[in-house]
């Protein structure tokens, strides 16, 4: 989850582009035989992922109301079926009255939608749309990518998934190479701020080189592709040794592992850290994988696992920097 609110952000910009995992995935979910996305090995993967082109269109060969289980039977040129509810056909109809498009955003209430219609006919226009004759008159036309995309077999709904939230991660170790990028060419270049966005999202860490020795680079990198989110100690800030610190990042003791801002309800998704000066002596950055170590841990101790799962506990921050702040939440620590 933690990735996606990055890449709807992201995406208009890059629409372009295309996961190449997410395409392989949805390939591989179309073709006969195949019943989910292929697995891609990562362990020890420098380079960034490429894009790949889009996918080819879907035509409809046939359609057919089951009136019995109240679905729509699609089958499609290239072989296979899908399915489709009665109601779930007539809560996304896509016509002006129903769909804002504009939004792509419903207008069709919840008062108006007869959650047990059926349908008095049902068909394949001239220009291969699917569509639907409801029983108050009103017509649904539905492309066949559409339908196609929204098919609810497993493995498509699995592709959907990876495409919509680029759901692959690779778990790493002390062996990972860590994924590198240029910092100038994602500013200016859509494939490699998608290339860089896809690494940073399956692996969770990506480092770039290239920036100035100068602030400002991490504002101008989130606004690359998002916003920034203030927070208590502002917008960007100086980490750097403080006197009476606010908090241990501002000294110079060595900081252990650990999750940053576990006591915000909604903990930053991804951080940007820029060396602009560093350290002449110390200062090394260490990195764990925690989905990695959480894994780990429910195999090897099941009831710790459930522990740290089940239990909430207290989280707080006080302080003043940007401005004063008393923080306080409860949750687990595995979440």
């Amino acid at each position: 989850m933690w990735m996606s609110t990055f890449w709807r952000l992201a995406r208009p910009a890059l629409q372009r582009s295309t996961s190449a995992a997410a395409c392989r995935a949805l390939r591989a979910c179309r073709r006969p035989g195949r019943s989910g996305p292929t697995s891609m090995q990562l362990r020890g993967q420098q380079t960034l992922g490429s894009a790949c082109v889009p996918l080819a269109q879907h035509s409809v060969r046939t359609v057919r109301a089951l009136d019995e289980e109240r679905m729509v039977e699609v089958e499609w040129e290239g072989g296979g079926h899908s399915l489709y509810p009665f109601t779930w056909l007539r809560d996304n109809c896509q016509c002006p009255l129903c769909t804002l498009d504009s939004a792509q955003a419903r207008k069709l209430s919840m008062l108006d939608l007869d959650v047990h219609t059926g349908l008095d006919a049902v068909e394949v226009t001239n220009d291969n749309k699917v569509s639907v004759l409801w029983p108050d008159r009103h017509t649904s036309a539905f492309d066949a990518d559409w339908l196609k995309r929204r098919c609810f077999s497993a493995a498509a709904r699995r592709a959907s998934r990876e495409e919509l939230f680029l759901n692959q991660r690779h778990y790493w170790d002390s062996e990972l190479r860590v994924p590198t990028a240029d910092f100038q060419e994602v500013l200016r270049d859509d494939r490699a701020a998608l290339d860089w966005l896809l690494a940073l999202r399956r692996v969770g860490v990506v480092h770039l080189t290239g920036a100035a020795t100068e602030r400002g680079a991490v504002a101008r990198l989130a606004e690359r592709v998002g916003y920034l989110r203030l927070t208590f100690y502002g917008h960007t800030w100086q980490v750097q040794d403080k006197p009476m610190a606010n908090n241990v990042a501002y000294t110079s003791g060595k900081l252990g592992l650990h999750t940053d801002y576990p006591a915000m309800h909604f903990a930053p998704g991804v951080q940007f850290l820029h060396c602009i000066s560093a350290a002449e002596e110390g200062g090394e950055s260490e990195m764990v994988d925690g989905f990695h170590m959480a894994e780990l841990l429910r195999r090897e101790d099941p009831e710790a696992f459930r522990t740290l799962c089940s239990v909430h506990v207290d989280f707080t921050d006080t302080g003043t920097d940007y401005c004063d702040f008393m923080l306080q939440s409860k949750k687990s620590i595995i979440e």
